[in-house]
């Protein structure tokens, strides 16, 4: 008899600190999806998961057979101990939770609980094999309970639509500008911080259309404070290896959180974990088989992505203009431009007369930049449509001179007569270089950004001393004039000029715009923010 005999070496390795996260969902009896696939995830992205079971299901790759759900006293206090062991301490580690089947009992037990961790709520409804899981009642309370408090909920296309449903509208979508509408719309139904729509129901083809035939999926991640989003766009997969797909996203996405990474980190590397289960898994089962939760996840979103520019997409509800003025260098900017002290001052009838006067003659002079600006434009312009649209826009300028040269005779200003007295103040001439130089530096969407806070800023001045008026306003001898002023920037011919440049500047940005291209952009609108800024300044500082 041959007898062998280890000794084990002792180690004594560095203990490693385990971020926690819990999956509160439902169990799979074939291991691919639920609670099973969670925790196999987990394990693969570095982190402990704990469980609450919501449902038990009798499944396996071809269908759902049986569901019985855990009594809500159950749910309770299976969770309970698990924050009592985990949570509401110094250095807890519990970091996120992740929610996939639920139970309308299970639903009320989580809303009960108010947690500083990052919650993910994956809206389960149907499994890949085609069972229902959620109904459209448990849908309602799931949105109004929990999706308002998640830090990012993830539906696929077809959750997503029927989310949208519930606000009582439908919404078509057949490319990508209309997604990215959608995904943005969605958002705000929803109230939660952050929302990827997944799109691997509806493939596009290479010009960003939806066809049965593209060969990409596009995942739009939408983040509300920020209100950017980011395009996630990958090759079709052509596969049988799909069951538990959401579940097993979602869940890497938690345990990316619960380390701590970026939000857009998180989800790259998530999907591209998803994408090597897929494709590295021979088939199981009758049906929609598995992945494999067994390969290796990228460590950093530099592994997964390839070296492209970073596109920011717009929509019709927030546009690059609302992104330009809520931007974090320029708000306070705008701010003080479009409720400056000078207009303060003219709409409760405080601003001294001559220094009105001034004001009028430099703004003479910045109209008649203002004119070469949009040539230059024209003469820039991609399109002979867009080249006729500038030469209108300066024939309304030219015409609104003439109008000032006129208006300005009544107090004994005359252009033509006084014009080597009346020159230019340093604003002005700072202003009206700045506006050249782009001319000359820019293409014709820089141009465009840098006549837009004249435009579009004069407009909310505007409203907003015609609301300072009307809660106080002295009487004053030039009182009809300064209220002219205001009537002129509340006019209706000026409000369809703002609504058309803001139309003409959201139809330019249609595809996105390139991260890096929109900080210059960013910056050359601050810049002219800055300057409409000390235009008014120097008025007052007479």
């Amino acid at each position: 008899m041959i007898s062998n005999r280890f000794k084990l070496r002792d180690t004594e390795p560095e203990p490693v600190q385990l971020p926690v996260v819990l999956t509160y969902a439902g169990s799979d009896s074939s291991g691919g999806a639920g609670v099973e696939a969670d925790l196999k995830t987990f394990s693969a992205f570095g982190v402990y998961g704990i469980t609450c079971i919501t449902a038990l299901t009798a499944q396996n790759t071809t269908g759902v057979r049986q569901i019985a759900k855990t009594p809500q006293k159950m749910v309770s206090e299976i969770l309970q101990a698990n924050l009592e062991d985990f949570y509401g301490y110094k250095d807890a580690p519990l970091k996120a939770i992740k929610t996939g089947m639920l139970t309308e009992e299970a639903i009320y037990e989580l809303a009960k609980l108010d947690l500083d961790v990052k919650m993910v709520v994956d809206p389960v409804m149907v499994s890949t094999s085609g069972s229902t899981l959620f109904d459209v009642e448990g849908v309602g309370i799931c949105v109004k309970k929990l999706m308002s408090k998640a830090f990012l909920v993830t539906p696929n296309f077809e959750e997503a639509k029927t989310l949208f449903k519930l606000k009582g509208e439908d919404f078509q979508v057949t490319n990508l500008k209309e997604f990215t509408n959608f995904t943005i719309a969605l958002q705000q139904v929803l109230k939660c911080k952050n929302l990827l729509v997944k799109g691997g129901h509806i493939p596009f083809d290479e010009n960003n259309n939806v066809s049965a035939s593209g060969t990409k999926i596009i995942d739009l991640l939408y983040e509300g404070e920020s209100e950017t989003i980011t395009v996630f766009e990958s090759t079709y997969i052509p596969s049988e290896n799909s069951h538990g797909t959401g579940c097993t996203l979602s869940s890497a996405i938690a345990a990316n959180l619960a380390k701590e990474k970026p939000l857009v980190d998180s989800v790259a590397v998530s999907i591209d974990f998803i994408h090597k289960g897929m494709r590295r898994m021979s088939k199981l089962g009758h049906g929609n088989g598995p992945l494999n939760h067994l390969v290796k996840p990228a460590a950093s979103i530099e592994d997964v992505i390839e070296s492209v520019p970073q596109i920011v997409h717009f929509s019709d509800n927030h546009t690059i203009l609302d992104f330009m003025k809520q931007h974090a260098d320029v708000k306070g900017n705008w701010s003080r431009y479009t409720e400056h002290p000078f207009v303060r001052s003219v709409a409760h009838n405080e601003l001294p007369f001559d220094k009105f006067i001034y004001y009028l003659t430099q703004d003479y002079h910045y109209l008649i930049i203002y004119a070469r600006i949009h040539a230059l434009a024209a003469s820039k312009a991609p399109t002979y449509q867009q080249a006729h649209a500038q030469a209108t826009i300066i024939g309304e300028i030219v015409m609104e001179i003439e109008k000032h040269k006129e208006k300005m005779k009544v107090y004994d200003v005359d252009y033509d007569r006084d014009i080597d007295k009346l020159t230019p103040g340093k604003a002005c001439r700072a202003y009206c270089d700045y506006l050249m130089d782009i001319g000359s530096k820019e293409d014709f969407l820089g141009i465009k950004v840098a006549l837009a806070p004249c435009l579009h800023g004069y407009a909310e001045a505007g409203a907003h001393g015609q609301k300072l008026r009307l809660s106080n306003s002295r009487d004053f001898e030039h009182s009809d004039i300064y209220q002219q002023w205001l009537d002129d920037y509340t006019s209706d011919w000026y409000s369809n000029a703002d609504k058309e440049g803001r139309s003409a500047l959201h139809a330019l940005t249609a595809e996105g715009v390139d991260a890096k291209r929109l900080e210059s952009l960013v910056k050359i609108f601050n810049d002219v923010t800055q300057l409409e800024i000390d235009f008014w300044n120097e008025v007052l500082d007479l």
